[in-house]
């Protein structure tokens, strides 16, 4: 779990470099939830219906939309920020 929780991080911190690298595009990452797959061993807690709507909606944001920021589903998670500081 150590590992899982380690690689996340990392792509946030990812997301958020590219963001701030490709300003004229959006960089986002999902968290589709707990979703009920083979990979879970048919344990999740949300449909593969559910879980597609956070993808579905980042990659459907208006141009003027949020970058550099992390969505748990469809809500922007409470870390994430479109200003980074120190930036």
């Amino acid at each position: 779990m150590a590992t899982y929780k380690v690689s996340k991080a990392a792509l946030n911190a990812y997301t958020r470099l590219m963001a701030r690298k490709y300003k004229n595009t959006l960089v986002n990452c999902v968290s589709p939830g707990y979703v009920i797959t083979d990979m879970t061993y048919q344990t999740g807690t949300t449909t593969a219906d559910e879980g597609a709507k956070g993808p579905v909606m980042a990659a459907l944001l208006p141009d003027n939309g949020p970058s550099g920021v992390c969505f748990n589903q469809t809500e922007i998670a409470p870390f994430s920020s479109t200003i980074i500081p120190g930036f």
